[in-house]
C-alpha cells in the first residue's frame, strides 16, 4: 500500500488581494478536515475566539481539529511542527508573501517526502490588477504569481460592474493565457476547490460521462469511466486543451506508458502519482473525476475524447 501523503495547497497574490480573508474562511467553515495553515502574521487572522481551544507560542489550535501557525520563526521550522503532530493535518496550506513568488515555496510539495503539491493558488483584486499590471515597480512580481499558479482567484468582483468584469477578465486570459479562473468576493471559496477532488462516486456505466450526486458545494462534478490502456501523451495533451472553467480533476487510469496510476490535475499541472500493489490489484477500469463550473464544458464531447485515447484493451 503506497504511503498516503497530505496535500500541500500554497495561496500567493499580491498585498490587499484578499489572501488572508481567504484563510479566514477557511479555518471557519472547514467540513471535517483538519488543516494546517501556515501564516506570515498572526495579526490579520481573525479567528472567532469560541473556535480557539488552545494558544501555545507560534501555534493556534482550534476546536475543529485545525490549526493556524506562524512561519516567524522560519517555514521548515513551522512544517516540522505542524507534520510531527499527532493526528497529522489532513491538508497544509501556506500562505506565501504579498510581495512574494509562490513558487519556490511550492517546490516543498514536490521534496519533502510526506507532502504532495495540490496546486498553487493565486488571488486577484479584480479592481486592481490591471492597474498593478502597468506599474513597473510592481509589474515582475505580479507578473510571477500569476504566471506561477494553477488556479487564479478572481477576488472582490463586487466592486465592478458586469462590463468592467468582463474587461477585467478579457485583460487577465489574453495577457496569462489559459489558465482557470474562479470569481469570487470576500474571499468566499469552498474548499472544495482548493483541496483536491476527493469524492468516491459510484462507477458508471463503461465509456461513460456522467454527473456525481449532487453536493453542497458551488460547482459541477462529473465522472468518466472506461476500459482499456490510454495514451499517456494523449491524455497530457487532452488536459493542456481543457477550458478555464474546469478547475481539477481526479482519478485512477492505465497508460501505456506507467501502467496503473492515480492522475491528479490541477491548473495546467498534471500528475502521474504511483499507486501501491494493493491499489492496484483492485483497479478494474479508468475513471476521473472532474470539478468545474456548471455548463463549463459539453459533457459527451469531453467522454467521446477520452474515449478516443484508448490505445489497447486490458484483456
Amino acid at each position: 500500500m503506497a504511503v498516503k501523503k497530505i496535500p500541500l495547497t500554497v495561496v500567493g497574490g499580491f498585498l490587499g488581494a484578499g489572501k488572508t480573508t481567504l484563510l479566514n474562511n477557511l479555518l471557519q467553515t472547514t467540513s471535517g478536515r483538519r488543516i494546517a495553515v501556515l501564516v506570515n502574521d498572526f495579526g490579520p487572522i481573525n479567528i472567532d475566539t469560541q473556535l480557539i481551544a488552545q494558544h501555545e507560542g507560534e501555534t493556534i489550535s482550534l476546536t475543529n481539529g485545525c490549526i493556524c501557525c506562524s512561519i516567524g520563526s522560519g517555514l521548515d521550522a513551522a512544517l516540522i511542527d505542524v507534520l510531527s503532530r499527532d493526528p497529522q493535518p489532513d491538508w497544509v496550506v501556506i500562505e506565501s508573501s504579498g510581495v512574494s513568488d509562490p513558487a519556490p515555496i511550492a517546490s516543498v510539495g514536490l521534496t519533502e517526502p510526506s507532502l504532495k503539491l495540490a496546486g498553487v493558488v493565486t488571488v486577484i483584486d479584480a479592481e486592481q490588477i490591471q492597474t498593478q499590471a502597468a506599474d513597473p515597480l510592481l509589474h515582475d512580481t505580479i507578473e510571477a504569481q500569476i504566471q506561477g499558479a494553477d488556479l487564479l482567484i478572481l477576488n472582490k468582483t463586487d466592486l465592478l460592474a458586469a462590463e468592467a468584469l468582463a474587461q477585467c477578465r478579457a485583460f487577465i486570459e489574453q495577457r496569462y493565457g489559459a489558465l482557470p479562473i474562479y470569481e469570487t468576493s470576500h474571499g468566499q471559496v469552498d474548499e472544495t476547490l482548493l483541496f483536491e477532488v476527493d469524492e468516491t462516486p459510484v462507477l458508471a456505466r463503461d465509456g461513460a460521462m456522467q454527473h456525481a450526486p449532487a453536493s453542497d458545494h458551488p460547482f459541477e462534478t462529473a465522472l468518466w469511466t472506461g476500459q482499456g490502456t490510454l495514451s499517456a501523451d494523449g491524455l497530457m495533451a487532452y488536459f493542456r486543451r481543457l477550458p478555464r472553467g474546469v478547475f481539477r480533476a481526479k482519478g485512477f487510469v492505465r497508460t501505456d506508458y506507467h501502467g496503473w496510476v492515480s492522475i491528479q490535475f490541477a491548473g495546467r499541472r498534471l500528475q502521474f502519482l504511483p499507486v501501491g500493489q494493493s491499489d492496484d490489484s483492485a483497479l478494474t477500469q479508468n475513471q476521473i473525476v472532474f470539478i468545474q463550473a456548471p455548463d463549463a464544458v459539453d459533457l459527451t464531447t469531453l467522454a467521446a475524447d477520452l474515449d478516443q485515447l484508448t490505445v489497447a484493451s486490458n484483456e
